[in-house]
């Protein structure tokens, strides 16, 4: 049913030019205030899209369903949470663990009172799908440096701190956070209540008892090495493994059938699960990088030993890769145990794997184009996108009804988009 242009303006959605495609942090500043309002159960695709003053299939195109907006909502907040404290960091740089702890708490003070509806999407409204983890990735980079301030300050022969440093951080930045949530529930006085939440904070650090400490690290083993001097970075990384031993421990849990979770990887490397998020983001960031890489390493593979050309070349590879998902056991059980969310994962538009898996086609039709004179019949960016959405749909569907799938009714389709005249490929 459509709205009658004799209705008052004032009703109708407003909606901006279409001449101009909204970016997606514009987007994000339009439906904010209705998610820190409302959280994420209570509003509608149509309410958010009214706020953002734009059609709900624009922001399907631009992030997905209501889950994935809202998480990039979280995710983009947390952003900022986060640059605002390093930058609190770099100005405590050289301070004392009191005043340290007094700039970082009244950080994010200001934060809250700079960035309200932030503040509340990230700590007061509910959460959503992976958006918890997103969160509590953020605090914990936080409490990660916390900690690395308490060793540094409070360290020494008499005291060595382990798995206690740890402990304190992240209560600091739990008082914190929630001094902050009373300051806004309550409408106290900003700068009263932050000053009262320093005093707390540094009050219990005063009257520590040694004891306690050594008994916390005794019950959890030896206490890590003193650590060089806070940088003013969140969570120092000279002592992380590097970026691709995180992935191939992830790679290789995930080829076994296992779950991966950030804790799991982090434990075998010896590392912290906050080292991994700022690395890779959430467990979904890294498992879309883990499949990614996996779907490239079967590509490349098929690609290097297929002998067709043109258009045959791309039927034949396609066909093969196919085949080959198809019958991997730990994609299967990946698609089986976590679907729906492994769907969303694996056809997300601006997520790595439906990503990548269109840039690899993109490049074999433009080989195709360049070394054999194929002409395709559509632009190639269009059609490596069609060719990724029909093998998506197959391997899915083919994982979770646990049946083979009809890939030969496939194959129809994929040549047809192609133009090559008849099926090609076949079982490996």
């Amino acid at each position: 049913m459509t709205r009658s242009d004799s209705e008052p303006a004032d009703v109708r959605p407003r909606r901006r030019s279409t001449a101009v495609r909204p970016s997606d942090d514009t987007l994000l500043d339009g439906v904010l205030s209705v998610f820190a309002a409302h959280g994420f159960d209570n509003v509608t695709m149509d309410q958010l899209a009214a706020a953002a003053e734009t059609s709900k299939p624009t922001l399907y195109a631009h992030f997905g369903t209501k889950e994935q907006l809202f998480d990039a909502c979280v995710r983009r907040e947390a952003a900022r949470l986060l640059e605002w404290m390093r930058e609190s960091y770099r100005r405590a740089r050289g301070f004392d663990l009191d005043r340290h702890v007094a700039t970082t708490t009244r950080a994010l003070f200001d934060f809250a009172a700079t960035h309200a509806e932030g503040f509340h999407v990230l700590f007061g409204a509910p959460t959503a799908g992976r958006s918890h983890e997103v969160r509590a990735a953020a605090i914990g980079s936080v409490a990660d440096t916390v900690a690395e301030l308490i060793r540094h300050e409070y360290g020494g022969a008499d005291l060595a701190w382990g798995a206690s440093a740890d402990f304190c951080a992240a209560a600091i930045t739990d008082i914190g956070v929630r001094g902050v949530q009373q300051a806004l529930a309550q409408d106290l006085d900003f700068t009263a209540a932050a000053d009262l939440t320093v005093s707390i904070i540094v009050a219990a650090m005063r009257h520590l008892d040694p004891a306690a400490v050594r008994a916390v690290d005794a019950d959890a083993g030896p206490a890590a090495e003193p650590g060089a001097p806070p940088t003013g970075e969140l969570t120092p990384l000279q002592h992380a493994p590097p970026r691709n031993d995180v992935l191939d421990t992830a790679i290789r849990m995930f080829l076994r059938g296992e779950r991966i979770e950030l804790h799991a990887v982090a434990t075998e490397l010896g590392i912290s699960r906050t080292t991994i998020y700022r690395r890779f983001g959430t467990r979904e960031d890294l498992l879309g990088v883990v499949i990614a890489r996996q779907f490239e390493h079967v590509f490349t593979t098929v690609d290097s030993r297929c002998t067709s050309r043109g258009a045959h070349r791309i039927s034949e590879v396609f066909d093969q890769v196919l085949r080959r998902l198809a019958a991997d056991p730990a994609l299967r059980t990946y698609l089986q145990n976590e679907s729906p969310a492994a769907l969303r994962l694996v056809t997300q538009a601006d997520g790595p794997v439906h990503r990548g898996s269109v840039a690899l086609v993109e490049r074999l039709i433009q080989r195709a184009k360049e070394q054999d004179g194929y002409r395709p019949p559509i632009d190639r960016t269009t059609l490596a996108f069609a060719l990724v959405r029909l093998g998506e749909s197959f391997l899915y569907s083919n994982a979770v009804t646990e049946a083979d799938g009809d890939i030969d009714h496939l194959l129809q389709v994929q040549t047809t988009l192609l133009g090559v005249a008849g099926p090609v490929g076949g079982p490996a």
